[in-house]
C-alpha cells in the first residue's frame, strides 16, 4: 500500500480568516454527503446510513471549531493551522 501526503493548510491566520476558511471546508464536506443522501434517496428509495452518519459527525466537529474559534476572538490570538491530506490506494472499490 502506497501513502501519498499533500499540504492542504499551513499556516497562521488571524481569526476572521481561520473561520472562513475551515467553515467553509466543513459546509463543502457537508453539502457533499448531504447531496450523496438525497441521490441515493432518488435511486433507492432509502437514505444513505454512511452520508447521514458523516454529515452528523461533521456537523459536530464544526461545533467543536465553532468553539475554538470563539475562544481564540476571546483571547485576541491569531491560530496556526496545519492540515494534511494522507492518501492510500485500496482496492476495495468505494
Amino acid at each position: 500500500m502506497e501513502n501519498n501526503k499533500v499540504t492542504l493548510i499551513d499556516g497562521t491566520f488571524n481569526v476572521a480568516e481561520a473561520k472562513d476558511i475551515l467553515l467553509n471546508m466543513f459546509t463543502m464536506k457537508i453539502n457533499f454527503h448531504s447531496q450523496k443522501n438525497v441521490s441515493h434517496i432518488e435511486r433507492f428509495g432509502t437514505p444513505d446510513d454512511n452520508s447521514k452518519a458523516k454529515v452528523e459527525f461533521l456537523k459536530a466537529e464544526m461545533a467543536k471549531l465553532e468553539t475554538i474559534i470563539a475562544e481564540a476572538t476571546d483571547k485576541n490570538v491569531s491560530l496556526k493551522v496545519t492540515s494534511a491530506i494522507h492518501i492510500d490506494y485500496i482496492n476495495d472499490p468505494a
